[in-house]
């Protein structure tokens, strides 16, 4: 029974790291767009960007680097971090 729990929690812990994953790519390519559009409709002479455009960039590398660790903790993950689990059979 305990080893159901544990699969069905590492399970749910990636669905949700995949979420978060797939959410800071979105954020990048967000990035992107909005830079491209800036940079369309903007003066030649004025070189600025908005904060809140590296803003979006920084939230979505923070976030994808943070996937790539949890699937890294994930992946590498023993028993004993699941020692709760475990304690109820």
């Amino acid at each position: 029974m305990a080893r159901i729990a544990r699969n069905c929690i590492q399970s749910m812990l990636k669905v949700v790291n995949s979420g978060i994953g797939m959410a800071g790519i979105a954020m990048i390519i967000y990035f992107l767009w909005m830079l491209r559009t800036w940079n369309r409709h903007l003066d030649p002479s004025d070189n600025t960007v908005p904060w809140f455009i590296y803003t979006i960039l920084g939230i979505g590398v923070t976030l994808c680097v943070i996937t790539c660790s949890g699937h890294i903790a994930g992946e590498t993950a023993n028993g004993c971090c699941l020692c709760i689990v475990s304690s109820f059979e």
